[in-house]
């Protein structure tokens, strides 16, 4: 599932939340930055993983989730390779492979 900005990216985690494991999580998107959007998932579902991406530095990016669980984090220059890895990684369906399905925010 795919959502075009954060406000959209909430209202399908909400309606879905059960059935997402990981969410890929874009830093900088319309209506919601992504650590207001990172908060709003975690309290709807506690545990879900979350990995952010950025074209900003990681470091400086990472310290605005530091003790706050966040599963990883992968430069967008590197987001389809790194993505699949860490999905492997964590026992999830690759994203990108051509059996995927998604859905564009509604």
């Amino acid at each position: 599932m795919t959502a075009a900005d954060g406000r959209t990216a909430v209202q399908i985690f909400g309606t879905h939340a059960n059935e997402i494991k990981a969410v890929l999580l874009d830093m900088t998107m319309p209506h919601m930055s992504g650590e207001e959007v990172f908060r709003e998932m975690r309290t709807i579902q506690p545990g879900v993983k979350v990995i952010l991406s950025s074209g900003y530095n990681e470091q400086e990016t990472i310290s605005q989730f530091q003790g706050k669980g966040l599963a990883g984090f992968i430069r967008e220059a590197a987001l389809q390779v790194e993505a699949s890895r860490a999905l492997k990684i964590h026992e999830l369906p690759d994203l990108f492979e051509p059996t995927s399905h998604s859905m564009r925010g509604q």
